[in-house]
């Protein structure tokens, strides 16, 4: 069997990071490389706490980012919103809580599991403390958190000089750019080329300069979904940067700011905006880290589903694994396996991740043409 995979993102790596184990015969195919579109974030794995796009509480929180100019609303998908207006405030099935929970715990025992073959990504267990300034907020959070399907522990702690903070022990975080390389080196062989995908037709993928045939095609590309699905990216933003701060991962969270110590660098990310272009903005102040070098920036698009879940399902030859936004990192793991597990035929779907498809089977197949990210 031949896999041709499109999008060298976090999922895609994983989806062929378990394809290769498999001893399939996999191609990754990506407009700038391994890990480009993924490697802005955090690195923080946290898929307890799960976001909401379908609630008035999270329009509030957006409009509140834009107060504060954390986030800007340039171009958003119109199926995408129409979608999220008509399933405001709507509640998930049960089902998809469930398959949630499991995909959850899978990609945090999976992460433990690779640091233990070698931890050559910087893998710590710290929890994390989401900050506040306003107590009033925290305690409405806390309250929240209660409500929260995936039960979390979170206790409220102080930290000064702030109101206090949230404390999630149970999470961990990683450096995104050294699980990158490692991932290069797990995946060395599968072959990766490097070019804009212009269309996808039956089991062939079109570039420019040449095609790319595939018994299965796994789409994890988002942005360019966005033109079939109902997607809308969420630019984000990460520097790495030297200076002095905490020596725990840290959210300010009426900023909306991240901040993750390393070793030898700090990377502070932020940015929700609705944005298809690239481009990194100037490095927000924030008054944890104390900036003496910035070392790189980057960039990245969180492809984003009306409600927030991911989309995963199979049509035919293609298997679509997308719409993480922002938890992509934290889910990762489990939606490459399970897209893996799509590709070789061991489940036909998974409950609710599907419900999407319609919308890819009501397109002819011309459509698909669509899948240019240079119409963004």
């Amino acid at each position: 069997m031949e896999v041709v995979i499109v999008g060298a993102g976090v999922v895609g790596m994983f989806a062929a990071y378990y394809l290769e184990r498999e001893g399939i015969d996999v191609t990754l195919i990506d407009k700038h490389g391994l890990g480009h579109g993924s490697v802005h974030a955090a690195g923080l794995i946290e898929p307890y706490r799960f976001d909401r796009m379908n609630t008035a509480e999270m329009i509030l929180k957006m409009l509140e980012y834009a107060r504060r100019g954390v986030t800007r609303v340039r171009r958003v998908n119109k199926e995408w919103l129409v979608q999220l207006l008509r399933n405001l405030n709507r509640n998930p099935p049960e089902e998809a809580w469930e398959v949630m929970r499991t995909m959850a715990t899978f990609s945090l025992m999976e992460y433990a599991r690779m640091s233990e073959e070698e931890n050559d990504f910087n893998y710590r267990h710290q929890g994390l403390y989401e900050v506040y300034s306003d107590r009033t907020k925290m305690e409405r959070a806390l309250e929240e958190e209660a409500k929260s399907p995936f039960r979390n522990r979170v206790e409220l702690v102080d930290f000064p000089p702030f109101a206090g903070a949230l404390y999630y022990p149970g999470l961990s975080h990683l450096s995104t750019e050294l699980f990158v390389e490692r991932m290069r080196r797990e995946l060395r062989n599968v072959k990766l080329i490097l070019g804009e995908v212009s269309s996808v037709e039956g089991d062939t993928v079109k570039l420019p300069s040449r095609e790319v045939r595939g018994d299965v095609i796994v789409l994890t590309a988002g942005l360019s979904l966005s033109t079939v699905l109902p997607l809308t990216p969420f630019k984000g933003y990460g520097y790495r940067v030297v200076g002095r701060g905490p020596g725990v991962p840290t959210v300010l969270a009426e900023e909306g700011v991240a901040i993750v110590p390393l070793e030898g660098w700090y990377k502070i990310t932020w940015g929700f905006e609705a944005d298809y272009e690239d481009g990194v903005r100037e490095l927000r102040n924030n008054p944890l880290v104390r900036v003496e070098k910035v070392i790189d920036a980057s960039c990245g698009h969180r492809p984003c589903s009306p409600d927030g879940f991911p989309i995963l399902f199979r049509s035919a030859n293609v298997v679509a694994a997308t719409g993480n936004c922002r938890l992509g990192w934290s889910y990762a793991p489990a939606m490459g396996k399970y897209a893996a597990d799509l590709v070789l035929g061991r489940t036909r779907s998974y409950p609710y991740l599907d419900r999407y498809k319609f919308l890819w089977t009501s397109y002819p197949e011309s459509s698909l043409a669509l899948l240019n990210t240079q119409t963004h």
